[in-house]
């Protein structure tokens, strides 16, 4: 039997190529994603191996969090150095001063596609010193050094101008020196900058104080022991690690991010092509047993069992899978290349370490191609089973029913229930959000499974529907390819489902995207008062005194910093804390109150606070109630509660006054500036005039409520480009399952083809009849997926209702993908309408 499955395979080339294809795209993907995010991990441990070499022992500033928006470290006292090397076993300990800033090079920021701009104070004495490859460190103020990537780019060297921008403001500075960091030109996409101490302390608003201590143990002397002895003579709040932990940490929390959000994200596309892939196979072998029933009823009237019927079905599958799996490892391996691409297309040019291929990944690629084609080909290869031994002898035998086909539509009923069940389980039940991710994924599956079940009930009177009017434009083709999408429907259904699926995702994440862009519009409108919006143009702050500059400007009636650092709430939970102008916020921003009123924001004090609905219902406070928050640097504060505002998508945190925010955050952290334009102001004219203000600021972006509402809306696109672009891989993997199921059909019916071409049908009526029924079905899917994509979203939507999410269809988009639908219908049906049209007659009406 295993002779009769290598045979079945090797004389049926194209349909084992094409099948094969379906599987392996979606292996490929999930082994390119393990072999880039392992290549990345190694790269950066890598690096931070190298920087910390020599560093036996570090020391920060101990903080009770981290988070996206906790501002820069207070850090250690600069004596602390001397108290370090005092200390028994130190050979040599130095301090340094690190922030994040901006790099303008003849005006123009330096984009780094969101990865920060790093800055260093350089010290004679650092333990493991960059490598410079042109010029000296930075020796005196206004001096930097640069790292080689952005010397390349730009075209730097000694002595070159260029502006560093900080919280402080611009800063026009000398290149000293050009360096790279742990034998690497650049850090992905990051930037890194040397400093003078002095001008690092200036900058960042560190005078007298250091971000981190570094320690070299004298010989002899372990890391660890010199670590507790450093610990014991230091306050409790200061965080002593050797240098090997350091590193350790630093690795972690890059792997922590990648494992979070790039793996899973690709991983998920994997997934659903692998998903697409497992539809196709099951059509695939479907059909297969149809075409070879009489083949297994000889087997079997020779004396073949139904196990071996059924081993020699699957063992086919077997050896397919395992092609599949071997040829999408290491088409992974071309993945993670492309997707590596991508990244240094995107600017970030991502540190990786050659080759890494785990045996993690090699087992997973080979279980996941293996398992998911077998599982695919049982249920075909059970049906193949029940043919018995007298078909060999019958003309037109079909394969009689599943004693179980009488409960298929509350097979999908049930199953369909079990997946919204699990869906809601995800979206309202406990959990880590990968547990609920997960739950959510696996009813989704389950939804596409009943829907699969259920379709072949009504994709014969949507084919006859669709059919129509290609029967008006060609009577006979139109005729015979509508007759053809309903002879199986269960057939027509499942390569449907192929293309269903991937759409579905398609139109989930359009239609939802839509509310978010729609959304944030609405509450823009509603909130926001001003003309103009001030940010930074690489998702940085900018300079405290923006807001003074931009009131200063003639035509501007106000100007508010909005300021922003996350804090640890009392039930552990990360917040935002923003700071404001309680006084004049009034002018430039509009509060929907759900309790009190604008009365309240004059009376917020150094302790009071209003909270957005969303975080007031999450912290579990209500107005006249308290919030306890910590902050990174450790400071504590109780907040009364004065009054609950809506603002989903703007002010989702907690609002204080400027005292108050001061108070708990001794340096400004500027998010944004709102400024209102005086009555009667020209806009245009206003704009230039702020732009001017704002000169020594390249970083400083100024924008008119139109132009950031735009700029949010492009950035919204841009993400939605990057999903389309992944999930292209699962409609071009159901590409292959429309024109797989063609070719079989062809295949089954050349005597038919034959005979309709004896009557008078010429070749292209017969390449047209393939075309249309190709079509028929590419539409179907797409009504199928836009359909349940557009459930889907209203089910998130309405979940998140209460965040400001609003439920919106873009219906020039779902046009655009019905279109796109009969376009892959048309590709799909080349090959196939080609090799029916050219059928050789005589040999056909002789076909057996």
């Amino acid at each position: 039997m295993v002779r009769i499955a290598w045979r079945s395979l090797i004389s049926h080339k194209l349909r084992t190529i094409l099948t094969t294809l379906a599987i392996l795209l979606g292996v490929a993907m999930i082994s390119g994603t393990y072999v880039l995010t392992d290549q990345i991990d190694r790269g950066f441990k890598e690096i931070f191996t190298d920087a910390y070499k020599g560093t036996d022992v570090t020391i920060t500033r101990e903080s009770p969090f981290s988070g996206q928006l906790t501002g820069a470290a207070e850090g250690l006292p600069q004596d602390m150095v001397d108290q370090v090397r005092a200390v028994d076993g130190v050979a040599e300990a130095f301090g340094y001063v690190s922030g994040m800033g901006a790099v303008a090079v003849d005006g123009e920021v330096v984009e780094t596609g969101g990865a920060p701009t790093l800055f260093y104070s350089y010290s004679p004495t650092e333990i493991a010193p960059p490598q410079y490859v042109e010029g000296h460190p930075p020796e005196r103020p206004g001096e930097v050094a640069v790292i080689q990537k952005l010397a390349q780019d730009k075209d730097l060297g000694p002595g070159s101008g260029i502006t560093v921008v900080t919280d402080a403001g611009g800063q026009e500075v000398t290149v000293s020196g050009v360096f790279t960091f742990a034998a690497q030109s650049s850090l992905g996409g990051s930037l890194l900058i040397h400093t003078t101490l002095v001008d690092a302390q200036q900058w960042f608003d560190m005078e007298g104080r250091l971000s981190e201590i570094d320690v070299k143990a004298e010989a002899g002397v372990p890391a660890e022991d010199l670590a507790k002895r450093i610990r014991a003579e230091l306050p409790a709040n200061t965080d002593v690690k050797t240098g090997a932990e350091a590193a350790a940490d630093q690795t972690k929390a890059l792997s922590d991010a990648i494992g979070t959000f790039l793996r899973p994200v690709l991983l998920s596309f994997g997934g659903i092509a692998v998903l697409v892939g497992a539809f196709i196979i099951f059509n695939a072998f479907s059909m297969t047993v149809v075409q070879r029933r009489r083949e297994f009823a000889m087997l079997r009237a020779l004396g073949a069992s139904r196990a071996q019927v059924l081993w020699s079905i699957t063992g086919e599958a077997f050896f397919m899978g395992v092609l599949a799996s071997v040829l999408g490892l290491f088409a992974g391996l071309g993945v993670a290349a492309g997707v590596n691409q991508v990244f240094q297309a995107a600017g970030f040019d991502i540190p990786r370490s050659g080759l890494v291929l785990q045996a993690r990944t090699v087992v997973l690629a080979l279980a996941v191609g293996i398992v998911v084609t077998v599982l695919s080909a049982v249920v075909p290869a059970m049906r193949a089973t029940r043919v018995p031994p007298i078909a060999a002898l019958q003309e037109g035998a079909e394969l009689p029913p599943s004693r179980f086909s009488r409960f298929m539509p509350a097979l999908a009923v049930v199953v369909a229930i079990l997946g919204a069940a699990l869906i809601a389980t995800g979206m309202y039940g406990p959990g880590s959000t990968l547990v609920r991710l997960g739950t959510i994924a696996f009813g989704a599956v389950l939804v596409f499974v009943a829907v699969a079940i259920a379709s072949r009930y009504f994709v014969g009177p949507l084919a006859a529907w669709l059919g129509w009017p290609l029967q008006k434009v060609s009577p006979v083709s139109g005729r015979l390819a509508r007759d053809n999408s309903r002879r199986n429907p269960g057939r027509t259904a499942l390569t449907a489902a192929a293309l269903m699926i991937g759409l579905a995702v398609v139109v989930f994440v359009a239609v939802l995207a839509q509310g978010l862009k729609s959304s944030f519009i609405d509450s823009y409108d509603r909130t926001v008062r001003g003309d103009f919006v001030i940010g930074s143009s690489n998702f940085m702050t900018i300079p405290s005194d923006t807001a003074a500059r931009v009131q200063a400007v003639q035509g501007i009636e106000a100007a508010v910093s909005l300021d922003a650092q996350q804090v640890q709430a009392g039930n552990g939970s990360l917040q935002v804390v923003f700071g404001l102008d309680a006084t004049a916020i009034r002018r430039v921003w509009s509060f929907d109150w759900f309790s009190g009123d604008d009365e309240v924001l004059a009376r917020l004090g150094t302790d009071g606070a209003i909270v957005e609905e969303q975080v007031a219902d999450a912290l579990g406070v209500e107005r006249g109630g308290t919030i306890a928050v910590t902050t990174a640097e450790g400071r504590t504060a109780e907040l009364k509660v004065l009054g609950v505002y809506r603002d989903p998508m703007m002010l989702t945190g907690i609002t204080v006054g400027s005292a108050g925010y001061e108070a708990l955050f001794p340096r400004p952290q500027v998010l944004m500036v709102v400024a209102k334009a005086q009555p009667g102001a020209d806009i245009a004219s206003t704009k230039r005039a702020v732009e001017t203000a704002l000169e020594s600021t390249p970083t400083a972006e100024v924008q008119t409520s139109e132009e950031y509402k735009e700029s949010t809306v492009d950035l919204v696109n841009q993400l939605l480009t990057m999903v389309y672009g992944l999930l292209a891989l699962s409609v071009i993997i159901s590409l292959f399952g429309i024109v797989n199921t063609l070719i079989l059909a062809v295949f089954e019916r050349t005597r038919e083809i034959g005979l309709v071409r004896a009557i008078g049908m010429s070749r292209g009526q017969v390449r047209a009849t393939v075309r249309f029924e190709s079509i028929i079905t590419s539409i179907i899917g797409a009504i199928m997926g836009i359909v349940v994509g557009v459930l889907f979203a209203w089910v998130v939507t309405t979940r998140f209702a209460g965040q400001g999410i609003t439920f919106s269809v873009p219906g020039v988009q779902l046009v655009v993908f019905l279109v796109l639908a009969v376009v892959v219908g048309v590709i799909a049906a080349i090959l196939p309408a080609r090799r029916a049209a050219r059928i050789d007659i005589l040999q056909a009406i002789h076909y057996e």
